[in-house]
């Protein structure tokens, strides 16, 4: 593919490779010597009004339930939602749909990874 180059720019339609903000170590299915482990890099998450969380993996999106230390496999973002996402600076609220989320910071990402290790429950 070739980059465009005009009027001092360049533009390419390749897709921006994003570098992991943190990874998360999940335990999935299993006891013993048959649990198999996981290690998903995170590129980014949100925050609801309930203070539900959701951190973004590579093809996935995790829903972080801290009281019982699992993570739960949710869809990504639809489009609409990801570009108000993107929009928005670290740490500061977007809305989409008429609700209010806050995009989590680096730092609240890689405390939330580094918290424990998550279990997966059932998937979405």
């Amino acid at each position: 593919m070739q980059p465009f180059r005009g009027y001092g720019c360049l533009i390419s339609d390749m897709p921006t490779i994003l570098s992991p903000v943190a990874v998360l170590s999940i335990s999935a299915n299993g006891t013993g010597r048959n649990l198999s482990e996981l290690s998903e890099p995170v590129f980014g998450g949100y925050a609801n009004a309930r203070g539900e969380v959701v951190l973004f993996g590579k093809e996935l999106a995790y829903r972080v339930n801290f009281k019982k230390q699992t993570v739960q496999q949710r869809p990504q973002l639809n489009p609409g939602a990801q570009a108000r996402y993107d929009a928005t600076n670290a740490g500061e609220p977007f809305e989409y749909a008429t609700k209010t989320f806050q995009r989590l910071s680096n730092e609240q990402i890689i405390e939330i990874c580094t918290s424990g290790r998550f279990k997966l429950s059932s998937r979405y």
